[in-house]
């Protein structure tokens, strides 16, 4: 297996080292971040910030918190905001304590590691290829009902499957959980990169259930992996616990001013959901129509694929991938997918075209 990826992939800095390349000639297809990269206020808004150096940045990110409050429709002491949303899960199961966690799989693996981590059991529930790696929604209701678990993570869209659950289908399930005093943990970091954005969202249900929590973050939607920007809305009570055991100052002045962005960016975030309607279908159908591949078609900015008519494993892929300059998620260290699974995210139409290109011809096709 190639070494140009690791466990979440993104990794450019490893890749340029290890095949003599400059960061910026890299294509990196195993990121799924908005390609129109920066929003165009971002750079100026981070440089009025550098003065704010001197001091400690608002430990309550309270200006953020309003700002967020504004754009998801909620009550500001519904919002907590983290260093990414890995300090917001790891905060939520601190509070929450779940005996057991119940894991629809294949997913992001960073909720089995905060479980771990908070020493609470993980209990996966394999989806299968067969039902376009659907969640099998009756089986986890079955499970809620023998108190085999008593909080499930839903990644909605799902990663690394591009699977879209629906509004009804989710309120459901967290009606049923609400009976069952069970938690619905619902990590919607790629939800403005679906066709019809925001409005796929829960957060308008955490008003009605106080069993359901929203993860959420701006790294995906406004290129920003490396400011580390998560927030989470859930119940009033459960988010002021959060606060209290949350360590002060994990969000730094520059995320604390990506607020001011929510209100004044609107062409940006426009322009993004312009650019999801066209290119996700399009990059699926050219996707599909190379032989030997099976693609899975996407609700957000990637896709997994799985290759059936070669002799090269995923890991291979990617190391060929990556020799002529373009990096892909190797997906076979995600539960239940093996080296036949691949993830590309999704970019403009000029770099599609690119990828697409070097990838028949590393496919041979």
């Amino acid at each position: 297996m190639g070494n140009c990826i690791e466990n979440h992939g993104g990794n450019i800095y490893n890749a340029a080292k290890l095949y003599g390349m400059k960061k910026e000639d890299i294509l990196d297809y195993s990121a799924n971040i908005n390609p129109l990269g920066l929003p165009p206020g971002l750079k100026g808004l981070l440089v009025g910030e550098i003065d704010n150096l001197v001091n400690y940045p608002d430990p309550w990110c309270s200006t953020l918190r309003e700002r967020i409050a504004e754009y998801v429709d909620i009550t500001t002491d519904s919002v907590i905001v983290g260093n990414g949303a890995s300090e917001v899960i790891l905060l939520l199961l601190e509070m929450l304590k779940p005996k057991k966690v119940l894991i629809p799989a294949p997913s992001f693996s960073e909720y089995a590691r905060a479980a771990y981590r908070s020493g609470i059991g993980v209990e996966y529930l394999p989806m299968k290829e067969e039902n376009g790696f659907m969640p099998d929604l009756p089986e986890i209701k079955k499970r809620l009902d023998n108190c085999s678990c008593d909080a499930v993570f839903i990644c909605n869209p799902n990663n690394p499957t591009s699977v879209l659950l629906n509004i009804s289908e989710l309120t459901s399930l967290v009606e049923f959980a609400s009976v069952k005093g069970a938690n619905i943990i619902i990590d919607e970091a790629f939800i403005e990169l679906t066709p019809g954005g925001n409005s796929n969202s829960m957060v308008r249900a955490v008003k009605e259930y106080p069993n359901l929590f929203i993860v959420r973050a701006f790294t995906k939607l406004f290129a920003i992996p490396g400011l580390r920007l998560g927030y989470g809305i859930g119940n009033s009570r459960l988010v002021k616990g959060m606060w209290e055991t949350k360590l002060p100052w994990s969000v730094n002045s520059f995320a604390c001013s990506m607020g001011e962005l929510l209100s004044g960016e609107k062409e940006y975030l426009m322009e993004t959901a312009r650019w999801i309607e066209v290119e996700l279908k399009w990059f699926y159908n050219e996707l599909s129509a190379i032989p030997g591949l099976k693609v899975f078609e996407p609700s957000t900015n990637f896709v997994l694929v799985k290759l059936e008519g070669f002799s090269l494993d995923s890991g291979e892929l990617c190391e060929k991938m990556a020799k002529r300059g373009i990096l892909l998620r190797d997906a076979s260290n995600f539960a239940f997918l093996d080296k036949r699974f691949f993830r590309a995210a999704v970019k403009d139409r000029q770099n599609n075209l690119r990828f697409l290109k070097v990838l028949k011809e590393v496919l041979g096709v």
